[in-house]
């Protein structure tokens, strides 16, 4: 079923950034937010139970502009530190933000022209994602997908929104929603939060995106998608709930189990960890279908990955940021 929304009128967008322990980059990430060229928003700062200098950082970015919030809660994890912040937003979209992401300036300007170029079905708005470094550099990129309208068969292959810094939404197709799920933390599967979140608004809603890299999604060693064996259970966990009520995707979700499997393999091949990344080729829920030399194809693949990396980031201009100092977009990226 379709829901159709009114229509837009410079509506206010409410930006969620939950930070832990993220005093050495949430002032970047902050001020990529409040250098947007769309105005018309709020920045609520939500610490997770920080036990750095996050909140002295967040009160110098309250103090430099009155459109930043701040907000303190025990720790609880990445989903309840976001709901925390919707329930706090006054917008009427709202756009998650981790607190080592940043924004290209255009980013919500272009999101929110897309909403009203879609028509009041869609929900969601998304964009392309770049990688940075721990300084701000274009690493890498995902794929340009494409995907628009009734996708949620297209979904269950995989986050094509690819980050929880890159959506925006309507704030009341959210709260219909029920949020980020809170409960895949305690039972050990942190991680597809925002998939699952994506994926229930996909069911009810019209998807639409921009085709532009406008977010930089920070890759660093230890983040949550590093802990491999966590990532693979918590995909399995979203998938089971979504399985008996549609099993007309049951091939699409094994399909989809499949992709995040090789792509994490690649990423440990990428940390050294070729261990793991066997693991995961050969211990997928739906069988050993990617076992022996289709394995070996993939850490050969994924061998010839990191090297063309390494050479393509020895090749590369320094100035080549994320947020260059000027607005040329083209010296954004790969």
């Amino acid at each position: 079923m379709i829901v159709r929304f009114s229509s837009l009128s410079d509506p206010l967008v409410s930006v969620i950034v939950p930070a832990f322990n993220a005093a050495d980059t949430v002032r970047d990430t902050v001020i990529s937010a409040l250098h947007q060229t769309y105005r018309n928003l709020e920045v609520i700062i939500i610490d997770d139970g920080s036990t750095d200098q996050t909140r002295v950082v967040a009160a110098r970015l309250v103090e430099s502009d009155p459109r930043v919030r701040y907000l303190y809660k025990e720790n609880g994890g990445v989903a309840s530190a976001r709901n925390r912040g919707i329930a706090d937003a006054k917008g009427d979209f709202v756009a998650t933000l981790d607190a080592d992401d940043l924004w290209y300036p255009t980013k919500l300007e272009r999101q929110v022209q897309r909403f009203e170029a879609s028509g009041p079905e869609t929900a969601l708005v998304y964009a392309w994602c770049c990688w940075i470094d721990s300084s701000g550099n274009v690493t890498g990129s995902a794929p340009p997908m494409r995907l628009e309208g009734n996708i949620v068969a297209q979904m269950c292959l995989g986050n094509v929104v690819i980050s929880g810094s890159n959506a925006l939404i309507r704030r009341e197709a959210l709260v219909a929603a029920g949020g980020f799920d809170e409960s895949l933390r305690s039972r050990g599967g942190q991680g597809c939060e925002d998939w699952k979140l994506y994926m229930q608004i996909a069911e009810r809603h019209k998807i639409a995106m921009v085709p532009e890299y406008l977010i930089g999604y920070r890759v660093q060693p230890g983040s949550m998608s590093d802990d491999f064996e966590q990532m693979m259970r918590s995909r399995r966990l979203v998938e089971a709930e979504f399985a008996s009520s549609h099993p007309e995707l049951a091939v699409q979700f094994a399909h989809g189990e499949a992709i995040l499997a090789r792509s994490l393999a690649l990423r440990a091949i990428d940390r050294g960890q070729i261990r793991d990344a066997i693991d995961l080729l050969t211990n997928q829920s739906r069988g050993r279908f990617v076992a022996g030399f289709a394995s070996l194809m993939w850490l050969a693949a994924g061998s010839t990955r990191r090297a063309l990396r390494w050479l393509r980031r020895n090749d590369r201009s320094p100035t080549a940021k994320f947020l260059p100092k000027s607005s040329d977009p083209a010296n954004n990226f790969p």
